[in-house]
């Protein structure tokens, strides 16, 4: 007798489907009842999923690549669970150890040199192409892991019903999920139809900060998430908890790698952009909430943050005193707005020689925004030239772009004049029209560029991303992709309530408004970056490359990248078999290079305008009353 097991017979003759594929014309769903025969109420039982994410999705923090890998073409979706498995022990495959997506293979490659992902990534876009969308992430690859047990969501403006549409369909009514909002008025209307959502879902609660300032709002943008294996992640990006911020507008998201429970708290504090000064900064921020997210934090102290490279840049309602900044240690003080951003700056230029001569020009600031606020003079002459590294002065405009959208710019997008709900200056007093007339030397229009190889596929996808990124220098046609001394991404727009303003008088300086973004620079992606955290790690949860040998010669470039998150192999420098190693980090960009400035006729978009021009939809913008 045969002892081998009888093939297990067809449950229909006719189906030449393969195993674990849906038949052509069929739901998931019916595949699921046709297979197993279950009735409708235990459909989520048999339902075919995919294995969960949290143990599969890439660390946004970037990881070496020694040899690159073809790409793959796939959806965002399917890259989140076919990258590198990381087991809770630390152990399975490394980087590098297969074929990974989205590391482009180089035409001929160099011994010596690493490539490393982008660490913000471009969210998909509904309306445009599969080649525009390349690397891209969607709210459904953040929310759609089904090991996910509690979310807490920072945002300004919320859909509820729709934001929960995006977690797995067999968690969506038990995951435990944190509202967290600043719409603490009685009229406000966003805080009502939250507090109204809140009430059809029993597992979603709202939590409200309390926003002290009537200028002020709750404008940042995070979430935290914690899973039943015992992970956490934290995610910060720019988008509204809306459906246009995630369809059609240009967005952007910074996900940490996923963090393991180790069970104890630190007890060191590193070196800004060190994974322990990064937890710190952010239970900081979470802090300020008061008794309201006591729970997160007591959770929050257990996890290992040490993979994390990067600056949290954080604002708050506080009233900072002027004297206290200048004469103690950022350790003896908790700084938000400007001087958390200043201190950075301070930081990474302490870590780069400043030299500025003909052959090496003044680095160039680029500040992408969706909204500017009327800004007095005094400001403008505090904030841009700590950005832009010089004095105050005529020339210091020299080194200094705004990008913000025209009229024109916001009529050519993807949803018309409706994108442009969510962009704001004002363009109507005098006072409006001066600042204009400021600043117009340094305005550039969010539209499509020159040259197609430096195009970032975004110009038809308004902008409500923000980010602040300095240049080695200013990108001409002759040079349109210079290096990136550091860079920016986060929900502050150009104003003095996101970023602080100085009361010189009273000696403080008082910051209005919650946001939070992240600040990374090419030196925090050196395998011997110093962390300045004095307790050693055990090997398991040592990041690749500690340990190395710091006398070997390594540079590290920071490098602009379109359509996709890996940098092209002809940026790189080094030379084959030399002792010198070259490691090049991509930033993707939203904008396309060189840029394009405000001509003579140009305005900026104002939501309290009036355009007769019609859109790319036929219909003209008239304000209503």
């Amino acid at each position: 007798m045969d002892p081998r097991p009888h093939k297990r017979a067809k449950l229909d003759d006719t189906d030449t489907t393969p195993p674990g594929r849906v038949p052509v014309g069929q739901t998931i769903d019916a595949a699921s009842e046709r297979a197993s025969g279950t009735e409708p109420s235990l459909r989520s039982i048999s339902r075919p999923i995919s294995p969960p994410g949290i143990s599969r999705s890439p660390a946004s923090t970037p990881q070496a690549e020694d040899d690159p890998l073809p790409t793959r073409k796939e959806d965002s979706a399917t890259r989140v669970f076919s990258q590198a498995t990381v087991s809770s022990d630390g152990s399975g495959p490394k980087p590098g150890d297969g074929d990974c997506p989205g590391v482009k293979k180089p035409k001929a490659p160099q011994q010596g040199v690493k490539y490393l992902q982008s660490p913000f990534k471009l969210t998909s876009i509904r309306d445009l192409p599969p080649s525009h969308n390349n690397d891209t992430i969607s709210l459904h690859d953040i929310l759609g892991n089904p090991l996910i047990k509690e979310a807490w969501v920072f945002n300004f403006h919320f859909d509820v019903d729709w934001m929960m549409t995006h977690f797995d369909p067999d968690i969506r009514q038990q995951v435990k999920v944190k509202i967290v909002h600043g719409s603490w008025r009685s009229y406000d209307r966003n805080g009502v139809e939250i507090k109204d959502a809140c009430g059809r879902w029993p597992n979603v609660e709202e939590v409200i900060a309390f926003v002290p300032d009537s200028f002020g709002i709750h404008h940042c943008k995070m979430f935290i998430l914690l899973t039943h294996d015992d992970l956490c992640q934290v995610v910060i990006h720019t988008a509204n908890m809306i459906p246009r911020d995630w369809t059609n507008m240009t967005q952007a998201v910074w996900q940490s790698p996923h963090l393991r429970l180790n069970g104890k708290t630190d007890t060191n504090i590193g070196n800004l952009g060190s994974g322990s000064r990064f937890k710190h900064d952010l239970l900081c921020y979470l802090s300020t909430y008061g008794w309201k997210t006591r729970s997160l934090l007591g959770r929050l102290e257990l996890f290992d943050f040490s993979p994390i490279r990067g600056a949290l840049i954080a604002s708050v309602p506080k009233t900072m005193d002027t004297e206290k900044i200048k004469f103690k240690t950022p350790w003896e003080q908790q700084l938000v707005g400007y001087p958390s951003l200043f201190h950075a700056l301070k930081t990474v230029s302490s870590q780069k020689p400043n030299i500025h001569t003909a052959t090496r020009p003044h680095p160039h600031v680029v500040c992408q925004i969706s909204s500017i606020a009327t800004l007095p003079t005094t400001w403008l002459d505090q904030f841009f030239p700590i950005l832009a590294g010089q004095k105050p002065s005529a020339q210091m405009w020299n080194h200094i772009s705004i990008i913000y959208p025209t009229p024109s710019n916001v009529a050519a997008s993807l949803d018309g004049y409706a994108s442009g709900g969510s962009i704001h200056t004002k363009a109507q007093s005098t006072a409006h029209l001066k600042q204009i007339t400021n600043l117009r030397k340094s305005l550039c229009q969010w539209t499509q560029g020159p040259e197609e190889k430096f195009r970032a596929g975004r110009d038809q996808a308004a902008p409500h991303i923000k980010t602040y990124v300095s240049f080695s220098e200013k990108p001409t046609s002759r040079n349109p992709t210079p290096d990136i001394d550091w860079a920016l991404l986060t929900s502050a727009n150009l104003s003095t309530q996101a970023w602080g303003r100085l009361r010189e008088k009273e000696k403080e300086i008082i910051v209005q408004s919650f946001e939070l973004g992240v600040f990374v620079w090419p030196e925090l992606f050196d395998e011997g970056f110093d962390t300045g955290e004095k307790e050693c790690r055990t090997q398991d949860t040592k990041h690749e490359g500690e340990g190395k040998d710091k006398g070997e010669s390594v540079k590290v470039r920071m490098v602009p990248v379109f359509g996709g998150d890996m940098p092209e192999v002809s940026r790189a420098n080094g030379e084959e078999g030399g002792e010198g190693r070259e490691i090049i980090v991509g930033l993707r960009l939203p904008y396309d290079l060189p840029l394009t400035p405000y001509g003579d006729g140009d305005m900026p978009w104002s939501p309290h305008g009036t355009y007769n021009m019609p859109d790319r939809h036929g219909y003209p913008y008239r304000l209503l009353a």
